[in-house]
């Protein structure tokens, strides 16, 4: 495949949270997978492994739009992930939990009294409780779930899991470096599940000409998040 056509096509389609409309140009990471493989217009592609499509799909949705461009060139390297190695994926997704994201996030989450100090605050206030109290219940599984090990066939649990904790403490931070912190961990994380397997896999053709035979997005996004005319 020639890299410079690869990239022009993936420039045609803006990642969008949900399935997305491809006579639009926009669909998710796993739509845009399924369409480089010449599959349908699908989140559930079957050239991709299950454990990274777990793990990718709360983490598409909740991005903010402009980041969620940066998910585009893991598309081609999902292809052909559903080889049989996803015992190794959720192991690497394991040790990122219990070594680096649940010791983080327990920092910030652990618990904490309601305290209103303006009446006007209060329904802000219980809502953010309720969201961290969220937070807590899955930390605490995940603790759980890791300490006791995994079951045969919890491996997608887990990387959905994964995916949503790292999602929510993202969008719930209130200081942009934390923010960035866990949706870097969450790219860190794909790029390191797609590379298992990589250097033995033989991907399916990747269908470029796909992308180019759509219309163009009804907007692009710049570097800065603006929309801009298409």
């Amino acid at each position: 495949m020639d890299l410079l056509r690869l990239q022009r096509a993936l420039d045609r389609v803006e990642l969008v949270s949900g399935l997305g409309i491809p006579g639009r140009g926009q669909m998710c990471i796993m739509a845009l997978v399924a369409c480089l493989a010449g599959e349908g217009h699908t989140d559930q592609p079957r050239t991709a492994s299950p454990l990274i499509r777990g793990f990718a799909i709360p983490v598409n949705d909740e991005m903010p739009d402009a980041m969620r461009q940066r998910l585009k060139p893991f598309a081609p390297r999902i292809l052909g992930t559903n080889d049989g190695r996803d015992a190794e994926r959720a192991e690497l997704l394991r040790e990122a939990l219990v070594t680096q994201i649940l010791p983080r996030a327990r920092l910030r989450y652990g618990p904490a009294p309601l305290q209103a100090r303006h009446p006007l605050r209060l329904v802000e206030r219980v809502w953010h409780r309720m969201r961290r109290g969220e937070i807590r219940r899955r930390i605490d599984r995940l603790v759980e779930q890791s300490e006791r090990g995994l079951r045969p066939g919890q491996e997608v649990q887990l990387a959905a899991a994964t995916g949503r904790l790292l999602a929510l403490c993202a969008r719930d931070a209130s200081d942009p470096r934390e923010a960035d912190w866990y949706w870097g961990t969450a790219i860190t994380l794909l790029d390191r599940m797609c590379e298992v397997g990589a250097e033995t896999r033989t991907p399916p053709k990747i269908r470029a000409d796909r992308l180019e035979a759509l219309g163009p997005a009804a907007h692009r996004l710049t570097s800065d998040g603006v929309a801009a005319a298409g």
